[in-house]
């Protein structure tokens, strides 16, 4: 089943391909069953951009709900444990990113405070509204 600008689902299988990403991340929703953000990027990370890409799964399928797009690839991706609608990510230019998936254009803001590739980071219950793990580079 084609979802036009590239992306197909299959709902026997329940896969989910966007052309030209790979994906490196999945995180399903701690709020909204069925949710899940995908951090993705272009060309394996060797070069291009990086999307966050969030899906809705149900009995009809895998769904796209919405994607931002970001200028160096994505490595992970992180729901908020204060907000449903908050996420970060972690990307090839040593920044994390915040996101807000209620709005239609994002990140609402960009810690650029790594010099090289950031792989992972990871929420943290006593930080707001997140706390992050040390990146590669840091």
């Amino acid at each position: 089943m084609s979802l036009g600008g590239g992306a197909v689902a299959s709902p026997r299988s329940r896969a989910f391909r966007m052309a030209g990403l790979h994906g490196y991340a999945v995180e399903f929703s701690p709020y909204l069953p069925g949710r899940l953000a995908c951090a993705a990027s272009q060309y394996y990370s060797i070069a291009g951009c990086g999307t966050l890409v969030l899906l809705e799964q149900n009995d009809a399928g895998v769904h796209l709900l919405r994607s931002f797009d970001w200028n160096d690839g994505l490595f992970d991706v992180t729901w908020s444990e204060n907000n449903e609608h908050l996420l970060i990510t972690s990307s090839g230019d040593g920044a994390l990113q915040i996101w807000d998936t209620a709005k239609p254009t994002g990140p609402l803001q960009v810690y650029k405070e790594h010099t090289q590739e950031v792989y992972k980071q990871g929420a943290c219950p006593f930080a707001v509204p997140f706390g992050w793990g040390r990146g590669h580079g840091g």
